[in-house]
């Protein structure tokens, strides 16, 4: 096989006439002239599930200063995606060692830490601040966080109509997550006249990204398809359907998917209402650190819902839950260590 003119410069520089193509690689994502490649490193081992390779090569680049790489890396210890150990510590360490870089990924990933008080002291003016880089670069994840955060009055005024401007930006550039959002704002009127038409043409679109990639195996795009048919956005709504595509995503463990299964039994919606399925799928998602699924779980025992009633566990799920974000868990959190108070008096 010919070898590439990396390959063979860091052959000449280093002398390593026969050395191994993986430490060839290694080296290259250490050098600028090897980013490209090393990248491609990396999404090939991540494909073929090599995850050992595909950290190592993160780490090298990271390392090295790559603000791209940074960003993956910060992202990568936050999900456990790569196989790596969730480490929030060293996720807040390689974002914000992108964003200071000015990645727009880095920025967007930090100002959501911040948007969320997760890791960092909630602080909505840094979110907003960290938003407005990325989107002004394009980002489109980021444009429609911040057009969130206009929409809530969070760091900023509520805005409606600048709220929609940037949900607009996010959605012309096809991110379908902001074309379901701009087609609710149409839906309900705010910061647009109510127009049903306008609302379903960009749920159409959304739904027709959805389908295209969920068909594929995508797992994001199995439980953002349920979502659609639960909510009847741009289709009629169908429970059974939603099921049908929150099971898809959750046999690939997509904890939102499975959190979306147990609340449809917790609520009765399209199927029984059984209490214990509810608290099995929510236990499925909790056990991934999906916050919003300990809180649920901490309700259930607090309730004594599919469970024997347990405040202590009650409280357990709810620190859980706070740690990992969720207010809701704060809050039940701060009620619940009062009524134990409580009941040891």
């Amino acid at each position: 096989m010919k070898k590439s003119t990396l390959t063979l410069l860091l052959i000449a520089t280093f002398g390593l006439t026969a050395c191994s193509e993986q430490k060839i690689n290694e080296w290259a994502c250490g050098y600028e002239m090897g980013q490209t490649r090393c990248n491609n490193l990396i999404v090939k081992a991540g494909e073929n599930k090599e995850y050992d390779k595909a950290r190592k090569y993160l780490e090298i680049s990271a390392n090295y200063g790559n603000p791209k790489m940074q960003a993956a890396l910060g992202i990568s210890y936050q999900t456990g995606e790569l196989g790596h150990e969730k480490d929030y510590q060293k996720a807040l360490y390689w974002l914000q060692k992108s964003a200071e870089q000015g990645n727009a990924a880095g920025q967007r990933e930090l100002g959501l830490l911040y948007e969320n008080g997760f890791i960092v002291q909630q602080d909505y003016d840094k979110a907003l601040e960290l938003y407005k880089k990325s989107a002004e670069q394009g980002d489109m994840s980021a444009q429609t966080d911040l057009g969130r955060m206009y929409a809530n009055g969070n760091g900023v005024q509520q805005d409606y109509v600048q709220a929609v401007e940037w949900y607009r930006k996010s959605a012309e550039q096809g991110y379908a997550e902001a074309q379901v959002i701009l087609g609710k704002m149409y839906k309900d009127g705010k910061g647009v006249q109510q127009d049903e038409i306008q609302a379903n043409q960009w749920f159409t679109k959304a739904i027709n990204h959805y389908q295209q990639t969920a068909k594929q195996g995508y797992a994001y795009a199995q439980f953002r398809l349920g979502r659609m048919y639960e909510n009847g956005w741009g289709v009629e709504k169908d429970y059974a359907l939603a099921l049908q595509w929150y099971q898809k995503a959750a046999e690939q463990k997509h904890p939102e998917a499975q959190f979306a299964i147990g609340s449809l039994y917790d609520d009765g919606l399209g199927v029984e209402q059984d209490y214990v399925i509810a608290f099995q799928w929510y236990e499925k998602a909790a056990n991934q650190e999906f916050a919003t699924a300990q809180t649920a779980i901490g309700l259930m025992y607090e309730n004594g819902d599919g469970v024997e009633k347990n405040l202590t566990k009650a409280q357990e799920y709810y620190e859980k839950g706070c740690r990992n974000g969720s207010h809701g868990g704060c809050d039940n959190l701060e009620l619940i260590q009062k009524k134990l108070i409580t009941y040891e008096k």
